[in-house]
């Protein structure tokens, strides 16, 4: 239980009064007294009766407000920052030191609060104070006031103590410069930054920074120092383009608190020229160009090239450039590609950094070219001995290279005559077949040595004809036939099934089917039959095998009319069939041989060659109106122009890059489809609009009704 206490005062010298507080044993020391035997509390007196140190042991009596006194407060002036919390004393002056005072705040700061007062332990007269100073207030000095008094005294009068309010201020200090030096464009580079405050705030900031500047460290870009702190930022330079740069750093307004910011970004590589144009080659007529790349930095680079579909064939996947040099590219565009080019080359690095060149190339001029079978140079054709009054033939190819249509003459001195009409020009990347006859008189005799002139834009070609006309045997006439001055002899037409009837007249093929068709005398010598000869009993000379091998699904024994060299390692294209089918076309598919990627394919029809005054001739005619489509292995063609509701007999042969073909697929029967009749569509439109017309009569003519006129009143 709480020990009572009593006031014990007496004056000393000098009048002073010492207010002396002491603890009396109370019912404790009664129980000790009693153990001890010794006489009841009420009549015991301690030390002869004179109580403790001779001082008197009963309760001291109440003193009055005026003998108690007044303590003084003391005024006061501390400083404190706004924004924090601070302790600080206030005191009274008192009697003796020992005095016990108690403290009242009379009067409440306004620019503040009073967190707590609570005493001084080690001083009675004494008080601790916790203020804490509003940090938006605009003030600059606070005030209290407080009053003492002893205890159970009556309180003094109010006392003032000042607060000077000073302005929290963070000084932020900062490198004046910061370079990052060169750095390669999509490369990086680090650098540490120390913030420091000097000031007695604490310091927040949300820092941006922008390309090509970026805030590594705080990752949330939020910058926080308490006072006197201090702090790293780490700061990445990576630049997206050449030159130098610069970022001022502002973390305060003052300049202290500002930095600098330097880099310079460095070009990794450069193209020396961004253009690059393609020149022809004269030797394969391809064109060819190259780019400059050049590495101005100290260690070698790893680019990618990408470029346009048509370039992509000549370039590599990726390029090393050498440190400090220069790395050229070679471009190119095959000999058939012909056409106007403007495209564009890629270089890149992995980090996304990307050059780019244009590239342009004027169409290649036409230049014709002459090749002549079975021959070692392209400027003599030898037609060899012809007697007198009949003929002999030799054929040339006349090739276009160029992606420009070149227009066609020809000089052609007696006796030779060309059998066939090559048109008016020569397409791009296109060929002709030109069949050229030697007719001598029949009173020529000798060496005959004539030069062709084949002219085509500015370009001439001379082909030296040589033959040499022997005296007829048998009878002076001659037996020979005249020669046409510009049309064939013979005519070609598509079988649909039948063979054609006397009084039928055969159709003059076309330029382009006559041009793929090489007539020879001599014929082929192919087991598949090359080279379709004017001998009406050809197929006497092999044996039944062979004519089994060569007869048609329709049972005709059918060769050749284009002379083709074999390439027995090439398959033969497999499982043709019919995919689809319509009054005019016919689309077939079939299985390409493995690894024949660069191989290309042709079809044949089934045709009737007809001659004058000879028995007509099945052969496999090629055809050229086709639409090939490809996917992996499997192999489309779409066959246009055909006759609706025929019948039509065709293969296909692969061929390879130099012409050579493979042997012919299985012969395949198809027919085409009935056109689509529109007349009966017609007469059926026909009557809907007149069923409709009728219709709109009777229903205007059913909602006419006669005037009725009625009178509004009527008289009862």
């Amino acid at each position: 239980m709480d020990l009572p206490f009593y006031d014990i005062s007496f004056d000393i010298i000098m009048s002073r009064t010492v207010s002396i507080r002491s603890a009396v044993f109370g019912v404790q020391a009664m129980a000790v007294l009693s153990l001890l035997g010794l006489p009841g509390v009420s009549d015991a007196q301690l030390f002869g009766g004179n109580g403790l140190l001779n001082r008197k042991t009963e309760a001291p009596r109440d003193l009055t407000e005026q003998q108690i006194g007044l303590p003084t407060p003391v005024t006061g002036r501390v400083e404190v920052l706004k924004g924090t919390e601070t302790t600080f004393e206030i005191r009274a002056e008192t009697k003796t030191p020992a005095a016990s005072v108690e403290f009242l705040i009379r009067t409440f700061p306004s620019a503040g609060k009073i967190v707590s007062l609570t005493s001084n332990p080690n001083a009675r007269n004494r008080a601790i104070v916790t203020y804490f100073a509003d940090p938006n207030t605009s003030a600059t000095s606070d005030a209290f006031a407080f009053a003492v008094r002893y205890r159970n005294g009556r309180y003094s009068s109010a006392m003032r103590f000042d607060i000077d309010l000073i302005d929290t201020q963070a000084e932020i200090q900062v490198d004046k410069e910061v370079d990052f030096g060169s750095v390669m464009i999509g490369e990086s580079k680090k650098q540490e930054i120390t913030v420091r405050n000097l000031g007695n705030a604490v310091f927040e900031r949300q820092i941006f920074l922008s390309p090509p500047w970026y805030l590594l460290e705080p990752k949330d870009g939020k910058l926080t120092l308490g006072s006197r702190g201090s702090r790293k930022l780490t700061v990445s330079f990576r630049p997206d383009m050449m030159g130098e740069t610069s970022y001022f750093l502002s973390l305060s307004r003052s300049s202290a608190g500002t930095t600098k910011l330097l880099g310079e970004g460095q070009d990794p590589f450069s193209i020396v020229s961004g253009e690059v144009e393609l020149l022809l080659d004269s030797d394969d007529y391809s064109r060819k160009g190259e780019v400059i790349l050049k590495n101005d930095g100290t260690r070698p680079l790893l680019v990618q090239a990408r470029g346009s579909a048509r370039l992509q064939q000549s370039l590599e996947e990726e390029y090393v450039l050498g440190p400090e040099t220069e790395t050229r590219v070679p471009l190119s565009l095959g000999s058939t590609d012909t056409a106007p080019f403007d495209g564009m080359v890629q270089f890149s690095l992995k980090n996304g950094y990307m050059k780019t060149a244009r590239v342009i190339s004027a169409v290649v001029p036409g230049r014709l070219e002459i090749d002549i079978p079975d021959s070692i140079n392209t400027e003599v054709i030898n037609f060899g001995k012809v007697e007198a009054g009949r003929s002999t033939e030799r054929a040339l190819t006349l090739t276009n290279r160029g992606g420009i249509a070149v227009p066609l003459e020809f000089h052609l001195p007696e006796p030779f005559r060309m059998l066939n009409d090559p048109g008016a020009q020569l397409a791009p990347l296109s060929s002709v077949n030109i069949a050229i006859g030697l007719y001598p008189v029949a009173s020529q005799r000798g060496l005959v040595d004539v030069t062709m002139n084949v002219y085509g834009n500015e370009q001439s070609l001379p082909v030296r004809l040589l033959g040499n006309v022997l005296k007829g045997a048998g009878a002076a006439a001659s037996t020979a036939r005249p020669a046409p001055a510009v049309q064939p002899l013979q005519g070609l037409r598509l079988s649909t099934g039948a063979p054609a009837t006397p009084k039928e007249e055969p159709k003059p093929m076309s330029v382009a089917a006559l041009n793929s068709v090489s007539d020879h005398s001599s014929g082929g010598e192919s087991k598949y039959g090359q080279g379709a000869g004017r001998d009406e009993l050809w197929y006497k000379k092999l044996s039944v095998e062979e004519r089994e091998e060569l007869r048609s699904p329709l049972g005709h024994i059918t060769r050749a009319a284009v002379e083709r060299k074999l390439n027995p390692d090439l398959r033969r294209p497999e499982d043709l069939s019919v995919v689809s089918r319509s009054a005019d076309s016919l689309t077939i598919g079939w299985t390409a041989p493995k690894d024949s990627e660069g191989v290309r394919f042709e079809v044949e029809l089934g045709g009737m060659q007809v001659a004058e005054g000879a028995i007509p001739t099945k052969v496999w005619v090629p055809y050229q109106k086709v639409n090939y489509e490809r996917i992996d292995r499997l192999v489309k063609a779409e066959i246009k122009g055909l006759a609706p509701a025929a019948s039509y007999e065709l293969r296909v042969l692969t061929l390879d890059e130099e012409g050579r073909s493979s042997p012919p697929s299985e012969a395949l029967l198809a027919n085409t489809d009935l056109p689509m009749d529109w007349t009966y569509i017609y007469i059926f439109f026909g009557l809907l609009v007149i069923a409709g017309v009728i219709f709109g009569i009777v229903k205007v003519y059913s909602a006419r009704r006669p005037d009725v006129y009625q009178a509004r009143f009527v008289d009862s």
